[in-house]
């Protein structure tokens, strides 16, 4: 019994490394340590450096491409307008199809935005916490 606590005092002296290596101190480990963090956190700011710039690369393409979207969108309906305008000329009168194009269009916007408000009101009852569906 005493040889076992004889050799478990012993093991952790300089004495039992190897010839040739050093024993280091816990400052130049924390050195080390620090040393460390530091590399890492160089390292992680400019993985994140480039990242944050590929998605703004990728951000600006998205705008890019949704407005020319949106600009082509209205020269479809404006498309639309005006053919509606010139087939139901014939039909209706110059007036009566003016009348009809327009009074179509006024009736999609009143629904559009009865759907926009509706969605507005259930968006701002979630915001409040009143989960009203």
């Amino acid at each position: 019994m005493v040889d076992v606590q004889k050799e478990s005092r012993r093991e952790g002296t300089a004495s039992d490394l190897p010839p040739g290596s050093e024993a280091t101190s816990v400052a130049e480990e924390l050195r080390q340590l620090v040393a460390a963090i530091r590399q890492l956190a160089t390292t992680e700011i400019a993985y994140q450096s480039t990242r944050f710039r590929l998605m703004g690369k990728a951000a600006a393409w998205c705008a890019a491409g949704g407005g020319l979207a949106l600009a082509l969108l209205f020269f479809v309906l404006m498309a639309l307008v005006v053919g509606l305008l010139l087939a139901l000329a014939p039909i209706l009168g110059a007036w009566g199809a003016l009348g009809a194009v327009i009074g179509g269009l006024l009736m999609a916007t009143l629904v559009a935005g009865l759907i926009s408000w509706l969605a507005l009101r259930r968006l701002l009852a979630l915001l409040r916490g009143k989960d009203r569906t």
